[in-house]
């Protein structure tokens, strides 16, 4: 028998993007229980040309980020699990079909591939392996469960908590960490998490994402989010950050490839961000 499952897609300022991740939604084989739209403050505010008795928009009239406007659909959604996709995505007619065989499996919390669709090529020095996560693809390589492509049982979020509402993105903040948090608490509980390697989103890759500078800024506040989650420990930071600048100067890195190069920048400016 089919779990009823109950989409949720935060939205916040993507009109045009957010009705391609509605019409994937409408168009999957199983179809999804109800599909949760909330409209995390945009201006002006979303109006969806949909006229599906299933679909349900929520309005906040201010920005609330990813994680709390999540939160909400958690607790308004009336399906046995919640799905989690983002704004900018699209899921794979078959989603959550695939995912109903993932649940089969007595599967608790499930993901799939997220693949990419590029608005223009990547420069040379960018590969999905290694820098894909910062546009939210690539984690096929490690079989990671993130956010834009990820069911979980309600059963679990009434035992473990909802997602940390002082991680994740928010207004031009961009780092995450928020979903592995989630699956850490849940696997220290005993829950099955499971990937799916057949259900298949496709997020949008902007070009802007592509950048050193949108990876810096990332990986900032990426190393903000990982200070918040795991405390403040200046001796620790510190040392860090002295291995880092070390790390740098070391000459055999301006002889190396330059993704090479980038990666070590980034890691300095998370590095940073666990510090400031």
């Amino acid at each position: 028998m089919k779990k009823r499952i109950s989409v949720v897609v935060g939205t916040y300022n993507r009109p045009k993007d957010v009705m391609d991740t509605v019409t994937s939604l409408v168009s999957q084989s199983v179809k999804p229980f109800e599909i949760i739209i909330i409209d995390d403050g945009s201006t002006p505010p979303l109006n969806l040309r949909f006229s599906q008795k299933k679909l349900k928009l929520i309005r906040f009239d201010k920005n609330v980020g990813a994680c709390s406007a999540r939160n909400y659909g958690i607790n308004v959604a009336k399906g046995e699990y919640v799905a989690f996709i983002d704004d900018d995505a699209m899921a794979d007619k078959h989603w959550l079909e695939e995912m109903q065989k993932g649940i089969k499996m007595e599967a608790d919390i499930l993901g799939g591939p997220l693949k990419p669709i590029y608005e223009t090529s990547p420069p040379k020095w960018w590969n999905e392996k290694d820098f894909g996560f910062y546009s939210g693809v690539g984690n096929i390589w490690g079989s990671y469960i993130w956010g834009a492509n990820m069911i979980v049982r309600k059963e679990v979020f009434r035992k473990i908590g909802l997602f940390r509402s002082d991680l994740g993105p928010r207004k031009g903040k961009h780092s995450g960490g928020e979903e592995l948090d989630l699956i850490n608490r849940a696997r220290v509980r005993g829950y099955h998490v499971l990937f799916i390697p057949k259900a298949i989103v496709c997020h949008k890759v902007k070009s802007k994402r592509m950048s050193l500078g949108y990876i810096l800024k990332w990986e900032y506040y990426y190393g903000k989010m990982l200070k918040t989650r795991d405390g403040y420990r200046p001796l620790e930071t510190t040392f860090l950050l002295f291995l880092g600048i070390l790390s740098m100067a070391n000459p055999r890195i301006i002889l190396s490839e330059i993704s090479v190069r980038i990666k070590k920048i980034a890691w300095i400016a998370e590095l940073f961000g666990r510090l400031i």
